[in-house]
């Protein structure tokens, strides 16, 4: 089983730092150059200023890379901007996001989250990694050993178990209460009773946990493990923090817990292959015309994409709802059918495109951008597709299949520097 325990986390002093939401940044695969500089200037103390890191040279050592943050991680736990918790604890999160004209609300437990290899199926990935961001997550863990960001997992709680114990841990004082420029906010409580402790442990004991977001950070935690095993025979034991990874917990059930459509777009496809891929897009999907701006034309996709396979293909030409024939579904092609996403790539693109797909095939979370670029001719298509619906992802990631790459985005992605997790020691 994947073994979920409490950790003796380190937090930002808020004496120090002052507005706890001024030092919180997204994940870092979500920071662009523009981003990066403006939260550096929000404060000295942001917590970009450990996690970024993406952007920079692989070909380079991580010494050279990650110098700097190591340096500044030492100072400011010197200087107790970082201050490590005095006992193991649980920390639960409840964060409010604006999404469209609702306030949602999701809660999330940080914990520390033993480390299994996939096989186990104790921890249970839904898409495949890139080597080169997983090295470079890697070489951060040697230079700061440390889980600056959480990976967000889900877990099944039909019960609602942990709703009435997290919902006893709200009922008392926070250790803060920030709230951003975006009206993003974020409640922390640490949770340092032993029987909760007990409760949430046993809890999770036998129950596996899907990787929602985070899987190169994931696979890199498992790296550095087994990297520390390689060193040393003593470095297995179970109680040491470098055989575990920080996440944040959240229940399938929880109603903030938001998954928003990633839509794909064409382009450089010779006309031959893009001929041909038209006709094998009529082949299996029904289609019928559709008008209106991006807005209305997501709102079709999700309105009409309940308990049905549709996605909506736009080009210079005009835009089409196309929805795939029951005769088109081939018994072979299994639970992945139904992901508009893998019959688009596998039984589309793919059969025309071969090994040069990914050349052609690009992915957007923004779905006026995508739809501009493709009214304008700047892309030869988009297709917009419907949020994955979650209890097919359980279906199909508990049956031990993956999904194709980029087909769900959890909105929003987990704010970084809630918690620091150290890797040397014990828990």
């Amino acid at each position: 089983m994947a073994e979920v325990s409490p950790f003796r986390g380190w937090r930002f002093n808020k004496d120090t730092v002052g507005d706890i939401a001024s030092v919180l940044c997204p994940p870092y695969d979500m920071i662009d150059e523009e981003t990066q500089e403006a939260l550096k200037r929000q404060s000295r103390y942001n917590v970009i200023h450990l996690e970024a890191g993406e952007s920079l040279d692989w070909t380079t050592s991580a010494k050279e890379q990650y110098a700097a943050a190591s340096n500044l991680f030492d100072q400011w736990r010197q200087e107790e901007v970082l201050c490590q918790d005095a006992e193991p604890c649980y920390y639960l999160m409840r964060h409010s996001f604006p999404l469209g004209d609702k306030l949602m609300v999701r809660v999330g437990l940080i914990a520390s989250v033993g480390l299994e290899d996939y096989q186990t199926r104790q921890i249970l990935p839904h898409e495949f990694t890139q080597a080169p961001a997983i090295q470079d997550r890697i070489w951060l863990m040697e230079s700061l050993s440390a889980n600056i960001s959480p990976i967000m997992s889900i877990f099944r709680d039909t019960e609602g178990v942990l709703t009435q114990v997290f919902n006893k841990v709200m009922a008392d004082e926070p250790e803060f209460d920030a709230t951003d420029d975006s009206n993003n906010r974020t409640v922390l409580w640490c949770i340092s009773d032993s029987d909760v402790h007990r409760q949430i442990s046993e809890f999770f004991a036998g129950r596996p946990i899907y990787l929602a977001d985070g899987h190169h950070r994931y696979e890199a935690a498992r790296q550095y493990q087994l990297d520390r095993h390689a060193e040393n025979e003593a470095a297995k034991a179970p109680n040491l923090a470098h055989n575990y990874v920080m996440m944040t917990l959240i229940a399938f059930d929880d109603p903030g817990l938001v998954v928003l459509g990633y839509h794909r777009t064409l382009n450089a496809v010779p006309e031959d292959k893009l001929a041909k891929i038209k006709t094998k897009i009529n082949e299996l999907f029904d289609s019928a015309p559709l008008s209106g701006n991006s807005d209305s034309l997501i709102d079709q996709v999700d309105a009409q994409g309940v308990n049905t396979q549709l996605l909506a293909a736009v080009d210079s030409d005009g835009s089409r709802m196309l929805r795939l024939k029951e005769s088109a579904i081939d018994p072979s092609w299994g639970a992945l059918s139904a992901s508009e996403a893998w019959v688009l790539e596998e039984k589309v693109l793919r059969p025309e495109l071969g090994d040069a797909t990914l050349e052609h095939l690009d992915f957007m979370h923004d779905h006026d951008e995508a739809v501009e670029q493709a009214r304008k001719g700047e892309l030869q298509m988009t297709f917009l597709l419907k949020p994955f619906p979650l209890d097919a992802f359980e279906s199909i990631v508990g049956g031990g299949q993956r999904l194709p790459r980029k087909s769900t985005f959890f909105f929003p992605k987990l704010p970084t520097g809630l918690v620091i997790n150290r890797l040397e020691g014990e828990l």
